[in-house]
């Protein structure tokens, strides 16, 4: 069978069959991919560890009559640090479900691709996970083409003028008080978290702190669900937590 070799991280797994897993996996050199790991729930398969989600490693593929088939692969990096705490591990397993719901199948994207290598590396060390996600999402949403206007009006192109503003997934970002009233699924977010979006944006690498990072994380959100097109169960989860969090101070 014809094979070729990619650079690949794993998003997501499913078992199939008696012992195999389905992966979908984002490359760096052909897009997102679903590949077959024969023998990866055996405890003795060689491609147990890479099939797991959050794992970047070299893999082989090769072409069946309907699937591609895992063959090889060469462990890059498993995150380690993302496996032993758990609000690393749920941030980053939320990150991967978003990458999945918005990259294309086969269309090559080297810089999200690399983005999202970085996002693991980052999640993994930074003081405050939090703001990592958040820089993280971010960074996805501009290379994605989806980031929203957080400081300026999409409709009349002023800057943010009330303490507690509206946000709009429908209408694109902010949208001043004159103009909500069109968008039923707008909803109030404090000027100082989208203040701290629009600059975290604008950042090649996460910043050491961001002010108010659970809400803006939150603020985050709405727009997932609407840019998505499929359920988030796992950002879900991250929300809970974050809003747990929050209620408890």
């Amino acid at each position: 069978m014809p094979e070729r070799t990619l650079h690949a991280v794993v998003l997501r797994r499913r078992d199939a069959g008696e012992s195999d897993r389905r992966l979908t996996i984002f490359t760096r050199e052909a897009g997102k991919l679903d590949a077959i790991a024969k023998g990866a729930r055996k405890a003795a398969s060689r491609l147990a560890g890479s099939s797991d989600p959050l794992t970047a490693s070299v893999m082989t593929l090769a072409f069946g009559k309907r699937n591609e088939f895992v063959t090889q692969a060469q462990p890059l990096s498993s995150f380690r640090g993302l496996r032993t705490d758990f609000e690393r591990l749920t941030f980053g397993l939320a990150l991967m479900e978003l990458y999945d719901a918005l990259m294309p199948y086969e269309q090559p994207l080297e810089e999200a691709y690399e983005l999202l290598l970085v996002s693991l590396a980052t999640l993994e060390t930074h003081e405050k996970p939090v703001v990592a996600l958040v820089w993280s999402q971010l960074r996805l949403l501009e290379v994605s083409g989806f980031l929203p206007s957080f400081d300026v009006c999409v409709a009349t192109g002023k800057a943010v003028a009330e303490a507690n503003a509206f946000l709009s997934p429908d209408a694109g970002g902010y949208i001043s008080d004159g103009e909500a009233i069109s968008y039923t699924d707008r909803s109030r977010v404090r000027a100082e978290v989208l203040y701290g979006l629009a600059r975290t944006a604008e950042l090649d690498e996460a910043p050491p702190n961001l002010k108010l990072a659970e809400e803006a994380l939150l603020a985050l959100m709405p727009f997932w669900r609407h840019i998505a097109s499929m359920p988030l169960p796992a950002n879900d989860s991250c929300i809970g937590e974050v809003r747990h969090k929050l209620s408890t101070g």
